[in-house]
């Protein structure tokens, strides 16, 4: 679902950094941003969106009528969400956190890049395979409490940077300082969340009734079901299941087991009439899907600079771990073009 989203997050993960800047230093260490975060999405309304137009209407939305439920909400995170700081963890598996952005976010910390965009990778990538030089970050996908804060910390203070530290060279590409800031913010849009572990685990079950119900739908009809928006009338329809714990993750999926599997398909029923009597309508895609066509042509440029065809959003941070790790004559079209 790379094009359905729900806008309240972004908003969310706003409100929860900048109380726990506020907090003290034995609150925090005490404190789980993940949580408070999974915590508030799960009492407030999901307002999911999948075009520019849908997107910005449900911010505005969000503003206007739940700004103060949003304060309230994320405070009473904090005070519910405190742990011992001795308590086991137990995280929601790797596996159930995956996406574009996160994949990105991957390569940001493998490369120690605050601010990197796909377009980016092939070149890096490229200048590390001629260097030999290789900085390694943890292979692990759970980091402690104080790696994740602190991962928080420095993911808020680079969001707030001047323009000019962030992008010296971004005047080449943008015509004025106000492109260069809608760029920004869109990119941080595309990239939140991406340093906490939380997730709507709705949205993969919802994707993949829908998914199946296209498949029984008459050849002719299948082209007029966008999955994404589909998905987005179900998931604004149900309430949000998030979670940030494996525990979490297994209550959740058995409560939709037992209470609310007939519900969703019934949505999903309506949802799909729905989408194929909509008339067809030219609306802009989510305004940070820009990156996600980056994307595309980054995977084609890495496929053939390792040499690898199995490359996808979804493995490219291992692949390209791995390449920089293997010797480089494991790679003939990295070796041939570096040789000539």
């Amino acid at each position: 679902m790379s094009s359905c989203r729900n806008a309240l997050e972004e908003l969310v993960i706003e409100e929860a950094e900048a109380q726990y800047k506020r907090l003290g230093a034995d609150v925090k260490k005490r404190v789980d941003l993940s949580e408070v975060i999974g915590y508030t999405l799960n009492r407030l309304p999901p307002m999911y969106a999948t075009t520019q137009r849908g997107w910005i209407q449900q911010r505005k939305r969000a503003e206007q009528e739940l700004g103060a439920s949003i304060v309230k909400t994320v405070r009473n995170g904090f005070l519910s969400t405190q742990s011992d700081v001795l308590r086991q963890s137990d995280p929601i598996p790797a596996h159930e956190l995956i996406s574009q952005a996160r994949s990105l976010s991957k390569l940001r910390k493998l490369f120690s890049k605050d601010y990197l965009k796909w377009k980016d990778v092939p070149e890096i990538v490229r200048d590390a395979m001629n260097s030999g030089y290789y900085q390694g970050l943890s292979n692990g996908t759970y980091v402690s409490l104080d790696r994740r804060n602190s991962l928080m910390a420095r993911s808020y203070a680079v969001r707030r940077r001047p323009i000019s530290s962030i992008l010296p060279t971004a005047s080449k590409s943008f015509s004025t300082e106000k492109d260069i800031s809608a760029e920004i913010k869109d990119f941080e849009s595309y990239m939140s969340g991406t340093v906490y572990r939380y997730s709507n685990i709705l949205e993969a079950l919802v994707s993949a009734i829908i998914e199946r119900r296209v498949l029984r739908l008459d050849p002719t009809l299948q082209h007029k079901v966008s999955i994404d928006d589909v998905a987005a009338y179900v998931l604004n329809r149900l309430p949000p299941m998030y979670a940030t714990s494996r525990r979490g993750m297994q209550s959740q999926r058995q409560r939709i087991k037992s209470e609310m599997t007939n519900q969703i398909i019934n949505i999903v029923k309506e949802a799909l009439v729905r989408v194929i009597q909509a008339p067809d309508r030219a609306l802009s895609p989510l305004p940070f899907e820009k990156f996600n066509l980056e994307l595309e042509d980054t995977l084609v440029q890495l496929r053939e600079l390792i040499g690898r065809d199995d490359i996808t959003w979804r493995n490219v941070a291992e692949v390209v771990e791995e390449s920089l790790k293997s010797p480089k004559n494991d790679y003939p079209n990295w070796r041939a073009k570096h040789d000539a």
